[in-house]
């Protein structure tokens, strides 16, 4: 009966953010004509802005609209019905999104960090600690402040990567699921707002996110390895977001100069200035 309503819940919020993506997009084509429509994804909405406007700069033809997040699965469904030209998704295509017209590109990776408020006395955390602070063992910052975890949802891809790369962690995180308390976060953009004003709060987030966003987080150090893109690029940082763009390839002709810039020396600047490792596609 639970996993009933969880599937219910899920289609329900899906045709949600359908209507939603529908509504935007209407009101942007009237008011402007065609422009290159992309959502998804909350973890790279920001640097698309940033390359959009440079795009636009470029080629003032070439317009596009970045919509508010629409999560992973809101932005493959609105591919698929023709409501977006570009899809962004933190994790491969599911089999169960997979058709003959959906084309993922995988164009960049994110070091997934664990953050505080930027103001927070601490820089760096262990898996120990992670694990004694997630499961209410050690509530405490070694500075004395209280520690306070920021969730994500069991289904978003923050807490399945935490689960692939850190499976000693799984339990930890379960357990703080059924402390009192202990608040999930939605979207991307959510977590990283309670992770800058709740005291003593930590959680997951992009690089990505902190840099094109200007949060005022902090990334942490963990088990002794800084979180930036060349320590990803070369593996020792491990802990890594996939991002990928999903497009429809009856639609190859509008969403190409979009392309072609994202492989361009400005484009990949922009990547690699906001927090990505970028990826020859």
């Amino acid at each position: 009966m639970q996993v009933m309503r969880q599937n219910t819940v899920s289609l329900v919020v899906g045709s949600v953010f359908l209507f939603l993506a529908s509504f935007w997009l209407g009101v942007e084509n009237s008011a402007a004509g065609t422009v290159l429509r992309i959502g998804g994804s909350g973890t790279d909405l920001a640097t698309m802005k940033i390359l959009c406007q440079a795009l636009f700069k470029a080629h003032p033809e070439t317009n596009c609209k970045v919509l508010p997040s629409l999560g992973s699965g809101g932005g493959v469904r609105a591919v698929q019905a023709g409501k977006l030209d570009i899809g962004l998704t933190s994790r491969p295509l599911k089999q169960s999104e997979k058709s003959p017209e959906l084309v993922a590109i995988h164009y960049a990776n994110t070091p997934l960090v664990f953050a505080v408020a930027e103001s927070s006395p601490v820089h760096a955390v262990t898996q120990t600690q992670l694990k004694d602070m997630y499961s209410g063992e050690h509530i405490r910052w070694p500075s004395g402040e209280i520690a306070r975890p920021i969730l994500r949802p069991a289904s978003d891809s923050d807490t399945l990567l935490l689960g692939k790369y850190f499976p000693d962690l799984k339990p930890a995180l379960a357990a703080a699921r059924k402390r009192r308390g202990i608040p999930t976060a939605a979207t991307d953009q959510d977590a990283a707002d309670m992770l800058a004003k709740v005291p003593g709060a930590f959680g997951t987030t992009t690089l990505t996110l902190i840099k094109a966003e200007k949060r005022p987080l902090k990334p942490l150090v963990l088990d002794n390895i800084a979180p930036t893109i060349e320590n990803t690029a070369d593996g020792t940082y491990r802990i890594f977001k996939p991002l990928y763009l999903i497009v429809n390839s009856s639609r190859s002709g509008q969403v190409r100069p979009f392309l072609d810039f994202l492989k361009s020396p400005e484009g990949k600047a922009i990547l690699s200035q906001t927090g990505h490792v970028t990826l020859e596609f």
